[in-house]
């Protein structure tokens, strides 16, 4: 048995759609030191498993034979987010190799397969799955600090034009409020649009 390095407990889910294929590459798995926690055939069950499990695991997927179906599943299983996934290929098919990682594996394996060759395999996907994690949760939050960013430019200009104030002091309303209800400045700029929004409206019916 191989030692993981450096690694937390992971467990690994196969995918191939051969049966000797399947029961090869968990001997290794299981060899490299790491846990088996099932061996799939069907492409939609593992995917399905994946999206209801609470944790993470490894998924090792042969894709040497039916190409297509294990690129396909690479795609759908990192559809919502990154999963560590990893793909075995022939050596000599370099394009089949490129394409699953373009399809969203984060490390390539071939034959003959050694347990210390999948402890690093496996190690390099769980970091860059853990990269991936992290970037687009940094992007996520960065396109929430814009967002609140044009709600609060908003909110200024509505208490400038309505308040006669200056930017500062409108920008300091938002801020005292926000310290005094204990809500963040985004939420009190959306109160202060609704509430814009509502006099505007009322106004309108009363036109009509």
């Amino acid at each position: 048995m191989v030692q993981q390095a450096g690694l937390a407990p992971m467990r690994v889910c196969i995918f191939s759609p051969e049966e000797e294929s399947r029961e090869s590459l968990a001997l290794v798995t299981k060899e490299a030191g790491y846990r088996v926690e099932q061996k799939f055939n069907e492409p939609k069950t593992l995917v399905e498993f994946i999206s209801r499990s609470n944790i993470d695991h490894i998924v090792l997927i042969d894709v040497r034979q039916q190409s297509e179906e294990g690129l396909r599943l690479i795609k759908d299983l990192s559809a919502d987010h990154p999963v560590a996934m990893l793909a075995l290929a022939d050596a000599a098919d370099v394009a089949l190799g490129r394409r699953a990682m373009e399809a969203g594996v984060q490390a390539l394996l071939v034959e003959p397969l050694k347990p210390r060759d999948l402890c690093a395999g496996f190690d390099v996907a769980v970091y860059q799955q853990a990269r991936q994690t992290r970037l687009e949760t940094e992007i996520q939050n960065l396109r929430e600090k814009l967002v609140h960013r044009k709600l609060i430019e908003r909110a200024k200009g509505i208490l400038m034009d309505s308040a006669k104030v200056s930017e500062a002091e409108a920008f300091r309303l938002i801020q005292k409020q926000s310290q005094n209800k204990r809500r963040s400045m985004a939420e009190i700029a959306t109160l202060i649009i609704s509430a814009t929004q509502l006099v505007e409206e009322a106004a309108r019916a009363r036109v009509e």
